[in-house]
């Protein structure tokens, strides 16, 4: 059973010139004029690669990969984006948007062959049956590019809370208004009662708490040092008063990088309440970027003589 590509490409010249060539070496054919047909044959026809032109109207390659590589159905398929466009920027670009391969068009396409031929003769990758279409699951024109808007929109909102996240360094010698700062930020997108940051200064820790009513700090400090004792972060400097309080359905997300355990986040929802998977996903995105941010003000406390996590590489 021969490979099935799909190309789209938006050049009736160039589609027929790159599918000869591709058929010449074997593969069946499978052509689209535009992203959004493009899109719309990857769900009917399940592709064993998807070849796409950069630069088209309306949906443009780097946004049909980003939704390739986005949807759950689609993401295993491998994708090579194909352009006159052979800046540093441009290949950097692709690559972000999740392309497997970034070609540049030259004549006779014999990097765009010798790529398919690399991709294909991974062990993991076989020819796949036809799909049968159902119309039930197949997105139309319309229901694609709405997912294609929600998906720049998720970008633009993670790549906006990453820039806040960063923000917080600009007090990066004072890891009480660091705290203070990124109590702030979590409470923007996600209610809580109960909050607590919790950072490894190598032979003990330090925890920040942020709750929502008098005397609960101490049952949330007792609640994250359990936690915090059990992925390996050292104690307290001093003992503090215990607790058999549970905070229900509460997120723990590690902070870590380069291999060393960096810190602690428990963010605890209202009472009977949880985190929908998406604010999960977001605090998540917030921990990866404060790895940098305690790690800076690692780097900072060690100039001044205190102690930090090391790792078998030396210090931070």
């Amino acid at each position: 059973m021969p490979f099935r590509l799909l190309l789209i490409e938006d050049s009736p010249t160039q589609l027929l010139s790159i599918r000869k060539v591709l058929e010449q070496e074997g593969y069946e054919i499978m052509a689209a004029r535009n992203g959004a047909e493009g899109l719309v044959m990857a769900y009917n026809e399940s592709p064993d690669l998807i070849i796409s032109d950069v630069v088209m109207s309306g949906i443009n390659g780097y946004q049909v990969c980003r939704l390739v590589k986005s949807d759950p159905d689609l993401m295993s398929t491998p994708m090579i984006l194909l352009t006159r466009l052979d800046g540093s920027i441009d290949r950097f670009w692709g690559m972000k948007s999740g392309a497997d391969k970034y070609i540049p068009k030259e004549p006779g396409f014999s990097s765009l062959t010798k790529a398919i031929k690399e991709i294909l003769s991974d062990s993991t990758v076989r020819p796949r049956l036809r799909a049968v279409a159902d119309p039930h699951r197949t997105p139309s024109v319309e229901e694609i590019t709405s997912r294609l808007n929600q998906l720049l929109e998720r970008l633009l909102f993670e790549a906006t809370i990453a820039d806040e996240v960063r923000k917080i360094a600009d007090d990066i010698g004072d890891i009480e208004i660091i705290a203070e700062k990124l109590f702030v930020l979590l409470g923007s997108f996600a209610d809580y009662q109960a909050c607590a940051l919790v950072v490894n200064h190598g032979t003990y820790s330090v925890i920040h708490a942020d709750v929502a009513r008098p005397g609960m700090e101490s049952a949330m400090t007792s609640y994250t040092m359990k936690i915090a004792n059990q992925l390996g972060l050292p104690p307290l400097k001093e003992e503090t008063a215990r607790s058999s309080q549970v905070f229900d359905n509460a997120i723990t997300q590690p902070i870590d990088s380069s291999g060393i355990r960096l810190g602690l986040l428990v963010i605890a929802p209202p009472q009977g309440q949880a985190y929908k998977p998406g604010d999960q996903k977001v605090i998540r995105l917030v921990c990866e970027q404060l790895s940098t941010v305690i790690r800076l003000y690692l780097s900072y406390v060690q100039r001044q003589g205190v102690p930090v996590p090391t790792s078998p590489f030396g210090a931070i």
